[in-house]
């Protein structure tokens, strides 16, 4: 049993000191007003007070609106005050490192050393020969969670007290700036904004990360798929052509070729793929995404994808996107799981070796060869969407993208606005460096180059990117009074394919997938 949380070391000043040296020094204030630079050392000693009195109560959560990624409509921003953040950090510094002791190996999202690159590294190299990948969404997550059962189950980690704080902070109501409307407090869900959670929404779905892990333990049978026996028997000779090999001996090696070689160029395998004694049932979740692939009849896919819904409703209290859930193929286009499309490709025909001595028929042995890991490709129609929706480009008739000045970025100095673009290039190149065939890529780059000059042109009232070019240079320099160059649009001189994880990094920006 890991050590539990306890109410005294969490509230005592030492700890609410270092809370608080935890929080962003640029932390936007809540209603409070309050910045971390103005909160005292007699406010700590004050907020640990009411904490040891058991007066302190959470006040209500500063909510503005800011525009989705996908440019449709607004999402909130909750914003704590700064007392509060204190007791957020406070709980989970005391919270995560006994939680991830905890926590699945298959879980990768709000995790320390844990990144979207490490789920799908894992998709790559470990799920092999997956037949059916498994989607399920759940509707409105965040807003969802059951504080009841949330709260039974870290009873296991935090003491009374602890519990019964965490339950005050999870209830915290807010007030909406828009409408200058005071919400009261939530009777579901995670406090949006909140330090704590990301770790308690994560804690939640634990359960579901432990079924899942439950369910390959009784699926994944056998080592390896047994071979066809039509298969072992492809070389086999009717009568009619041992009859010609009487006549013939010499033409034995080129027959057997020949039999194996239409066998592979037809696509049938040597493995049986519906082999009753082999299963396998792989997972993983980021935060709220989880995937699962199975190799398996469809049917048993079926089965284990209502199992999973079933656990979600009955168990975990979710409600689930039936429309966006579904059952694919894995060698079907389009699957998408964190910001990039999923596909097994199929088997590769190749000159395999021939086991005779010489080559003298003329014919050479195929093979097919598996191409067992998945392909991860950056989903380029979707980003191409995106750029349209916010504003960087147009999508027209005929369905192609032409580049457009962003203008809202026209009262920006040059050098910021070439800095804006070079920072959304470099994100979104860092953050597909796994994919397969990276090139793709190269429309989208053109598309935020051109848009950067264009918005230069707008700004400079140049008539168009041509004359920004020719001013600036292919590479948008722009240089300081003294002809220095100051900054430069990020552009990059290949996008070779180089399968380049980066793997626990917590620097990688996953805005670029938003709304993907």
């Amino acid at each position: 049993m890991s050590k539990k949380v306890t109410y005294e070391t969490l509230i005592s000043i030492d700890h609410l000191t270092i809370a608080l040296e935890k929080i962003k020094n640029k932390a936007s204030p809540g209603l409070d007003g309050m910045t971390k630079s103005k909160f005292t050392e007699d406010k700590i000693k004050t907020l640990h007070r009411e904490l040891k009195q058991q007066k302190y109560q959470p006040k209500p959560v500063k909510r503005i609106e800011i525009s989705k990624p996908n440019g449709k409509g607004v999402r909130p921003l909750g914003i704590a005050s700064q007392r509060d953040k204190v007791v957020q950090a406070a709980v989970l510094l005391k919270l995560e490192p006994i939680l991830e002791k905890i926590f699945s190996p298959n879980s990768f999202g709000f995790r320390t050393g844990k990144n979207c690159h490490d789920a799908l590294h894992r998709i790559k190299y470990y799920w092999q020969n997956t037949i059916w990948l498994i989607n399920i969404d759940i509707q409105n997550y965040f807003e969802s969670i059951n504080h009841k059962i949330l709260l039974k189950e870290l009873h296991k980690h935090c003491d009374q007290a602890t519990i019964e704080l965490i339950s005050k902070m999870l209830r915290v109501g807010y007030v909406n700036l828009v409408t200058n409307q005071t919400v009261e407090k939530a009777e579901g869900g995670t406090p949006q904004g909140s330090l704590i959670s990301p770790i308690l929404s994560n804690f939640y779905l634990h359960a579901l990360d432990l079924f899942v892990e439950n369910l390959s333990k009784v699926w994944n049978t056998g080592d390896e798929r047994r071979f066809l026996k039509s298969y072992q028997q492809r070389k086999n000779l009717t009568e009619d052509e041992r009859k010609m090999l009487a006549l013939f001996p010499e033409l034995k090696p080129a027959i057997a070729k020949i039999k194996h070689n239409r066998w592979v160029i037809q696509g049938k395998p040597s493995r049986d793929p519906h082999d009753v004694n082999f299963r396998r049932l792989h997972y993983v979740r980021y935060a709220d995404d989880f995937l699962l692939g199975f190799s398996g009849t469809k049917n048993e896919a079926e089965g284990i994808k209502e199992e999973i819904v079933s656990f979600l409703e009955n168990e975990r209290k979710l409600a689930v996107n039936k429309q966006k859930s579904g059952l694919s193929h894995s060698k079907e286009r389009n699957i998408l799981f964190l910001g990039c499309y999923i596909r097994y490709m199929p088997n590769k025909i190749v000159s395999g070796k021939t086991k005779t001595k010489s080559n003298e028929d003329g014919i050479t042995q195929l093979k097919s060869q598996a191409i067992n890991n998945a392909s991860l490709k950056a989903p380029i129609d979707r980003i191409l969407e995106r750029i349209a929706e916010r504003k960087y480009a147009v999508k027209k008739e005929n369905g192609t993208f032409r580049a457009t000045s962003r203008r809202a970025l026209i009262n920006l100095e040059e050098r910021d606005i070439v800095n804006r673009y070079s920072s959304i290039i470099r994100g979104l190149l860092r953050y597909y460096s796994f994919v397969n065939q990276r090139s793709d890529l190269w429309p989208v780059v053109s598309i935020y180059r051109k848009s950067c000059a264009l918005t230069l042109a707008d700004k400079l009232k140049l008539r168009t990117a041509a004359q920004v070019f020719k001013k600036f240079g292919p590479n948008l320099s722009i240089k300081d009074i003294a002809g220095r160059e100051v900054t430069k649009l990020y552009y990059p001189e290949s996008l070779k394919t180089k399968v380049d994880f980066k793997r626990g990094q917590a620097n990688i920006d996953n805005s670029c997938i938003d709304g993907l």
